[in-house]
């Protein structure tokens, strides 16, 4: 029975998202789902900074963290904990194991064994057991069915009847920057409309999926591993997706950095430089 099982709630702090560069820098592990459930917190100094917005989030320093164990000196007490429990239970847990197994992975150690685990999400158990259809939405923020569902005129009178009634009950009403950030946080770092290429916290175009992500386009272009650019290219990928790694391929780092910012903009945070005076008379 499941109330036999041993339970173990968890969740990461992390310096950042990239799982090829960031680190954990505080796991928190609960034994049970009950009120008299124990815990225990272990902080970890990385060997990388915490990005600004993850410290924001978290409140976390490096400062915080100065006297406290690498990764590797807790690493067989983590795992000990992982192997004891038959169930692990974590909001949105995906990120969190990613993270944890990254860490493992650096020190060239096998991956925590979760295949023979149960695992509960909060987050898609919710997605399942509430459905969120149009309608679903409707009825709770607008109070009311709405008929010829499915129908393109009445979806998208219902949408914006829904995205009103969501504005109020959520107090975003106004401010429509902020509303986009709250639908899509990491938006502002994408390269076009789809989230498969970004600007890095270094202002690098990198790819954001697969094996090679988080490495910069030109580097990877000109890398032994380039034929991977081949491949999204060939494939069934967005068409400006294929057309920024083709130019990636054709053009030296300095040249595929210019027809980037021209056709697909600047890095958040990046203005252009004006020439100096004397190249502009010249020009």
């Amino acid at each position: 029975m499941a109330t036999e099982q041993r339970i173990l709630v968890f969740d990461v702090e992390t310096t950042g998202t990239d799982k090829r560069r960031d680190q954990v820098i505080e796991l928190c592990v609960q034994f049970g789902v009950y009120g008299d459930a124990t815990s225990r917190t272990w902080r970890i100094r990385p060997e990388v900074p915490i990005h600004p917005g993850a410290q924001a989030v978290h409140g976390i320093s490096m400062d915080d963290l100065a006297d406290c164990p690498r990764f590797a000196d807790v690493a067989d007490d983590v795992r000990q904990v992982f192997a004891e429990v038959d169930v692990l239970v974590g909001y949105n847990l995906a990120f969190d194991i990613d993270m944890l197994q990254a860490e493992y992975q650096r020190l060239g150690q096998p991956a925590l064994a979760i295949a023979d685990k149960q695992i509960i999400d909060p987050f898609r158990l919710w997605q399942q057991c509430e459905p969120r259809s149009l309608q679903d939405a409707h009825r709770r923020f607008v109070g009311q069915e709405f008929a010829a569902a499915h129908s393109a005129a009445a979806d998208v009178a219902a949408t914006g009847r829904v995205l009103r009634g969501m504005l109020g009950h959520f107090g975003l009403a106004g401010d429509w920057d902020a509303i986009a950030r709250v639908c899509e946080p990491e938006r502002g770092s994408w390269i076009g409309p789809s989230r498969h290429l970004r600007w890095d916290d270094g202002g690098q175009p990198v790819l954001s999926f697969g094996k090679h992500a988080g490495m910069p386009l030109d580097r990877l272009a000109r890398g032994p591993d380039a034929g991977y650019l081949r491949w999204v290219i060939d494939k069934d990928f967005p068409p400006h997706v294929r057309e920024i790694c083709q130019r990636a391929m054709d053009l030296e780092p300095a040249a595929f950095g210019a027809w980037l910012a021209e056709h697909y903009g600047r890095p958040p945070g990046q203005v252009e430089v004006a020439a100096p005076a004397a190249e502009r008379v010249a020009s």
